[in-house]
């Protein structure tokens, strides 16, 4: 098919991400479209041996500035769909987040998750406005039919309470710690003593809710309670918790899976507390130890505030006998509110919006002769084009375990995705989809000597079944 488009999807955490572009790239491969899932280690190998017509990015951030730039000059269009969509305390400060990382100019299309944001983005001119697309964000389609019915369930006894903890800058799994993570979030633009300030608070909160953990299966020993920490986060920081036989703590499939078959959810500042709210589980917020520093918005927002301890434990016993009482007319309004601010319509219909953006970026595209100066990488993204140019896949790799870092190492290893795991998402969504089409997953290998030097072998592309 010498007209097909070609559009990879970079995925950034498969743990979070990976079922949504997965529904994303079957929506495009209906519509004819080849697609490539590429793992977002892997994006500098991969992406330019490959040439799509567009790239779908994770993020703008400085430390991908090269990479788009590299995509650029190679003629690859270049557009986002940010997986921290409601990053930031608020819309201003996303869109103002975005702004600054820089490289914003460069891009063709740009997809906020909802109408809020894209008013943000507007009224700071973090974008311009013609490639600008409220579409939703695909992983949330999950959220609503027809694809509800294609999550996953979890392992565990039925009825379980959830509780879901969002401490990854000082329970951090890839970094070497909050020190670290003081300058991960200097670097994305705060002060360092806002960043300092933070590790403090959230210290002292995982601190507490490791406690109430503990206090809750004491005090409900026939209650099944399951820790899902942040996929960031160091599962092992949780062990304390073995003791108890009626509580587990598990990292593996999606937040949005697990929230599906709980009866109640318990946060504190994580924003799968709107998860719970779209799924229809009532999420409980520990608010007696929350701080501004901490507080996300939104999560708050929809959830029910709990002042105490005494209180928490009395609205789970009241929610696991059906009888807790109304939620406040105001949060019910909130609610509503937030689903178009920052989802644009929680409708299992985002991975249309988003296929739809894309095939009219490149429609727009096709044809036009591009005009202006070539953006310039920097000497280090340079040295890093050629060497893997020069040395191919394997050399290069070995260059970079030699003289990088362990971090970042181990941080690859943890976002690597598999045949069997695309293979397994796609069937879950064959079985419910309307349309009757299969579809399976290979590895893309390369069809010449060089490509096959060239690339990575860990993208996988999607194949419509014959």
């Amino acid at each position: 098919m010498p007209d097909q488009s070609h559009v990879c999807l970079i995925v950034d955490n498969p743990l979070r991400d990976l079922e949504g572009l997965v529904l994303l790239g079957r929506e495009l491969a209906t519509r004819g479209v080849q697609v490539t899932l590429v793992p977002m280690y892997e994006q500098g190998s991969d992406v330019p041996a490959l040439k799509p017509d567009l790239v779908l990015l994770n993020y703008t951030r400085p430390n991908n500035a090269d990479l788009i730039k590299l995509y650029k000059r190679a003629g690859i269009l270049v557009g986002v769909l940010d997986t921290e969509g409601i990053g930031g305390h608020n819309a201003d400060q996303f869109a103002t987040l975005v702004k600054n990382a820089g490289s914003t100019a460069l891009l063709d299309l740009y997809c906020v998750w909802g109408q809020a944001q894209r008013a943000a983005f507007l009224k700071h001119g973090t974008v311009p406005a013609h490639i600008l697309r409220a579409t939703g964000c695909p992983r949330y389609d999950f959220c609503a039919g027809p694809w509800r019915a294609a999550l996953s369930r979890p392992a565990a006894s039925a009825g379980y309470v959830l509780l879901n903890t969002n401490f990854p800058s000082v329970n951090p799994q890839f970094s070497n710690g909050p020190d670290d993570e003081v300058e991960t979030i200097v670097n994305a633009g705060y002060s360092r003593d806002y960043a300092n300030q933070v590790i403090i608070e959230a210290r002292h909160a995982y601190r507490s809710t490791l406690e109430m953990s503990m206090k809750l299966a004491e005090r409900y020993p026939d209650v099944h309670f399951v820790l899902r920490p942040h996929p960031f986060e160091n599962i092992r920081s949780y062990d304390a918790l073995g003791v108890y036989p009626n509580f587990e703590v598990r990292q593996e499939g999606t937040s949005i899976e697990w929230i599906n078959g709980a009866r109640l959810l318990i946060h504190q500042n994580c924003s799968t507390a709107i998860e719970a709210m779209m799924l229809d589980v009532e999420p409980l917020s520990m608010e007696w130890f929350n701080t501004p520093s901490l507080r996300v918005q939104a999560a708050a927002q929809v959830s029910r505030p709990v002042g105490s301890e005494s209180d928490l434990i009395a609205l789970v016993k009241q929610g696991l006998e059906g009888r807790m009482p109304p939620v406040a007319e105001e949060t019910l309004q909130l609610r509503r509110q937030i689903t178009s601010d920052l989802f644009t319509a929680v409708d299992g219909a985002s991975s249309i919006r988003v296929a739809d953006a894309i095939l009219e970026t490149i429609a727009a595209a096709r044809g036009k002769v591009r005009v202006g100066t070539l953006p310039r990488l920097s000497s280090r993204g340079r040295a890093v084009a050629m060497t893997r140019a020069a040395l191919g896949y394997k050399a290069s790799s070995a260059i970079r375990r030699r003289l990088g870092s362990a971090e970042i190492e181990l941080r690859r290893q943890k976002k690597a995705f598999t045949v069997d795991a695309v293979g397994a998402v796609l069937q879950r969504i064959d079985a419910v989809a309307a349309d009757g089409r299969q579809f399976f997953v290979r590895e893309v290998v390369g069809d010449t000597r060089w490509m096959a030097r060239v690339i990575s072998g860990a993208s996988l592309q999607l194949i419509e079944a014959s």
